[in-house]
């Protein structure tokens, strides 16, 4: 199942729900492109309205990731990279409640600026994620470097990053999917998850092994990315 998708036509992420044979409780997944349009974060922000539940990555602010890539791209003078911004979700002004299983301690509302945590990830990032584009060129975002599947094996450029910014960020995010399955999985409700899309491939395999969750149909489209 293709969760991310690289076409000449720009950057396209799938909103997927995943559906248990006998439990009512749904996961929507919003696998997150931590850069793109303006447009592509409002629309996420909309339909996070209709859930009852969001599980979301990192905290209330702006997305460290996101910057890191805004950052290399602007450095790399990379395509489309003027219309592009980082991710900055206002989750408090969702309205609806919102878990965060990296548990990062800051709380207290939306962050408008990056916090000392954030830009430990952006320091992490940055160097690595420079070197990827210009070995790729100025075309690097059309290489397919963010497409994702659902069986995915996911590998960072750094392989020494590979556990701090992407395994143990897995292991948090489905533990706290386990949970709320554990006891909220007779309710009728969608719960969102707002991760970014290299996670996705980690959630599906988890919630099907664990407890046979499958992908429905009708999954929609939305443009994170415009060439």
């Amino acid at each position: 199942m293709q969760i991310t998708e690289v076409s000449v036509a720009g950057v396209r992420s799938a909103v997927v729900a995943l559906g248990h044979p006998n439990k009512p409780l749904r996961f929507v997944l919003f696998p997150m492109i931590h850069f793109g349009l303006p447009a592509f974060y409002r629309e996420v922000a909309q339909r996070l309205r209709q859930c009852h539940l969001v599980v979301a990555e990192g905290y209330d602010g702006p997305s460290s990731v996101g910057l890191a890539y805004a950052i290399a791209l602007r450095m790399t003078r990379q395509r489309a990279v003027d219309r592009l911004v980082h991710q900055d979700i206002d989750f408090e002004a969702i309205g609806v409640p919102v878990l965060w299983p990296e548990r990062l301690g800051l709380d207290g509302g939306h962050w408008r600026r990056l916090p000392l945590l954030g830009w430990l990830d952006v320091l992490l990032l940055v160097p690595s994620l420079v070197v990827s584009m210009l070995l790729g060129g100025r075309n690097w975002l059309l290489r397919r470097n963010l497409e994702v599947s659902d069986d995915t094996d996911v590998r960072l450029f750094l392989s020494f990053l590979q556990k701090p910014i992407l395994n143990n960020r897995d292991e948090e995010l489905l533990e706290a999917l386990v949970k709320i399955y554990e006891s909220r999985a007779d309710e009728k409700i969608d719960v969102a998850v707002v991760y970014g899309a290299a996670h996705m491939p980690a959630v599906v395999q988890g919630l099907a092994q664990r407890f046979g969750y499958r992908p429905r149909r009708g999954g929609e489209w939305l443009t994170a990315i415009d060439f």
